[in-house]
């Protein structure tokens, strides 16, 4: 090439390199060039009249349009990753500059990897900007895919090696409320963090941030949402014309008149009453540049720079999940938290309509439940007729131990039987007169009546090893340990079991002699216990319910709600904690936990129907009514409860009956043999004493 053409040409490059961007508007290119791949929902070209609602999401992604940030707050499969590959491979072909695509985990990572590259190469105008796939100069990796004008680099959120240094233009924060985004992070916020890697192109970046919300005021979706427009897809009423969001409330259903399901789903309109079937969605759905009356409307100017859309599965295009299917999970979800379980509902709320879910209504007040107490009149230290095994479990305070004694029934029913206070020093010589060791041993040692006349020891104790006293603790618990006595610390970690698996082993002095192999320290996963406690509270009946006896003050229940879920800043990093507000009190709470865990040690959580049935066999007189027979397995039986007066002792000693075989505890626990009955509460000769399940005599 003579030197003047190569002159003329390094002009021309260097001219096209300060034009601007080609007009872009990514809605309409979309259309023109993007290819679905086979195996997805809509295959073939894609076609915006599928989902009408991404019009607004993809105009806003085009360079020409001011917003920096766009926030989705959506249902599962609403909205997000074919968006954001529409987008990704209209900027390579028209707008090319560094992207970077951050998912929660290496999992999606590879498949949001293994979607893009399918779709670059059916789409000729990206294909031709992007390097083909080898393994040699690694241009084309699931990691990095290198094209003219830059990399599109697809990472997981939880390295911080992945946010930093790499400038960006183009950023896709996917599902920022899963567990990638708000744990291992040592700098802070990973969002924000991944913002700053746009900071080179300033005014022409664009964010694509979206997720699933979470719980209320620990959802980071909902967070950036409000940042924004706030805008909500409202679509025409087909008899009125009236437009409206499609909510819950004016969600309706019919139940089938032959069997237990759903026969129709259909809304209400709020303006005129009518019904809106789903075949309606081929009207309701599609937006004004599609002739349709649907529109977005925003609730929020927003900070000037995010636009911010909420959508929920009630949108979902035509040959999707149906309304009649929604109804279906929704009636379910209401069915499990009737029975206390409220983690369908909580997966439906978030996932389905694209809120957040409230923690508080997993919970009572204390007002509530202490009222419930009074109603149910249980008698204090009686345990209930379907209590069949006791646990006690004891709070360390500088000036007291606090013991709570609860009973354990089929389907992990449980009752507070009694509270006790014990004043006085941890500290202090447990050989001492009255100290609160000896007061505490004694109440281990000390039969309750059941309601059947019978008298049932505790089977397993325990103790938290905190609160200032810890050494006492562990030598108490040395003493102890063939007792079935444990020494437990709460772990704050998320998924902790409720009691772990194995102790580990406290070296401890005791009178200046050194243990080598320690004494067994149990760990307690508090926050998952506290999870456990807190779904089940408003049930008044049946499996995973709490009684308590009528004689607890309000101040008992008040503690017992003290705490909250909260994400809160660990180590840098964002981690649901059960928080106590300054000030209050929440013994009873770490009480209830201690004996959640007692009951798990001893593996109740495992036992069936038939499990209960033998040992109610084995400790109730044969001529009582069985409340066990027509329960199905783990399930509490639906009879009236017989009275909670112990009943008065037979004549002369009942004939021993078989010892009944449960399930064994986790391996390696073994359930060790009671003390002998102190002298003050020496059992009748007719009455019989069960200890872990087992005829004592």
């Amino acid at each position: 090439m003579p030197i003047v053409d190569a002159l003329a040409a390094v002009h021309r490059a260097a001219a096209d390199a300060v034009l601007p961007d080609p007009e872009l508007q990514l809605d309409e290119w979309s259309e023109q060039h993007v290819i679905v791949p086979k195996g997805s929902a809509f295959s073939g070209p894609y076609r915006i009249s599928h989902t009408p609602p991404a019009r607004r999401l993809l105009q806003a992604l085009s360079p020409s349009h001011p917003a920096k940030r766009i926030v989705a707050k959506v249902a599962s499969q609403m909205l997000k990753t074919q968006v954001f590959i529409c987008a990704a491979l209209g900027w390579i072909a028209c707008a090319p500059a560094n992207i970077i695509a951050l998912e929660p985990n290496k999992t999606v990572t590879q498949r949001l990897s293994n979607r893009l590259e399918e779709a670059i190469r059916a789409c000729g105008d990206a294909a031709a900007r992007v390097a083909a796939p080898r393994s040699r100069d690694k241009r084309n990796t699931i990691e990095d895919k290198q094209f003219d004008g830059g990399h599109l680099y697809i990472l997981t959120a939880g390295s911080d090696a992945n946010l930093a240094e790499v400038p960006a233009r183009y950023l896709f924060c996917d599902e920022i409320n899963r567990e990638g985004w708000v744990t291992n992070a040592r700098e802070g916020d990973r969002v924000k963090l991944a913002l700053a890697r746009l900071t080179s192109y300033a005014d022409i970046s664009k964010a694509y941030i979206v997720s699933s919300p979470t719980d209320q005021g620990a959802s980071a979706i909902t967070d950036w949402f409000e940042k924004g427009t706030q805008e909500h897809y409202h679509v025409p009423c087909p008899h009125c014309g009236h437009l409206h969001e499609l909510l819950i409330e004016h969600f309706r259903w019919a139940m089938s008149d032959d069997h237990d399901g759903v026969e129709r789903a259909w809304f209400v309109c709020p303006e005129c009453g009518c019904e809106i079937d789903e075949h309606h969605k081929s009207t309701l759905l599609p937006d004004e540049a599609m002739g349709g009356q649907a529109r977005w409307v925003a609730t929020s100017a927003g900070d000037g720079e995010t636009v911010s859309v909420t959508l929920s599965a009630f949108y979902a295009p035509l040959g999707h999940i149906t309304w009649k299917s929604l109804a279906k999970e929704y009636v379910e979800a209401k069915d499990a938290r009737e029975r206390g379980d409220h983690t369908a509902m909580q997966v439906f709320v978030n996932t389905r309509l694209a809120l957040d879910y409230d923690p508080s209504e997993i919970t009572s007040t204390a007002q509530a439940l202490h009222q419930r107490a009074q109603a149910e009149a249980l008698p204090p230290r009686i345990v209930p007729d379907r209590g069949l095994v006791l646990t006690a479990y004891a709070d360390t305070q500088h000036d007291r131990l606090e013991v709570s004694i609860e009973a354990w029934g089929p389907g992990m029913e449980h009752w507070t039987i009694d509270h006790q206070i014990l004043w006085g020093s941890p500290t202090d010589e447990p050989a001492a007169p009255g100290s609160v060791w000896q007061r505490w041993e004694e109440i281990r040692r000390t039969p309750y009546a059941h309601a059947s006349g019978a008298l049932i020891r505790i089977s397993a104790w325990g103790q938290d090893s905190g609160g200032g006293a810890t050494q006492d603790v562990y030598n108490f618990a040395a003493r102890h340990e063939h007792a079935g006595f444990l020494a437990t610390k709460g772990a704050n970690q998320p998924n902790r079991p409720i009691i772990a698996g194995k102790p580990t082993r406290q070296d401890i002095n005791w009178q200046g002699e050194r243990v080598p192999d320690g004494v067994s320290l149990w760990q307690l996963g508090a926050d998952t216990a506290k999870d456990w406690l807190a779904n089940r509270l408003r049930l008044v009946d049946g499996p995973g319910a709490a009684h308590w006896h009528s004689g607890l003050a309000l101040d008992h229940f008040e503690q017992l709600l003290a705490e909250r879920p909260q994400m809160v800043p660990v180590a840098g990093r964002q981690v649901r904690r059960w928080i106590k507000p300054a000030g209050a009190r929440n013994e009873v709470l770490d009480i209830a936990v201690g004996n959640l865990a007692l009951a798990h040690y001893l593996g109740l959580h495992r036992w069936s129907t038939q499990d209960w049935q033998r040992l109610r066999d084995n400790l109730i007189p044969r001529d009582t009514p069985d409340l066990f027979a027509s329960a199905d397995a783990g399930e509490a039986s639906t009879q009236e409860r017989p009275t909670t007066q112990p009943a008065t002792p037979p004549a002369t000693p009942l004939e021993t009956p078989p010892i009944p075989t449960p399930p064994p505890a986790a391996d390696p626990i073994r359930l060790p043999a009671p003390l002998p009955a102190t002298s003050h509460a020496a059992p009748q000769p007719a009455r019989r004493i069960y200890s872990h399940g087992i005829y004592r005599g």
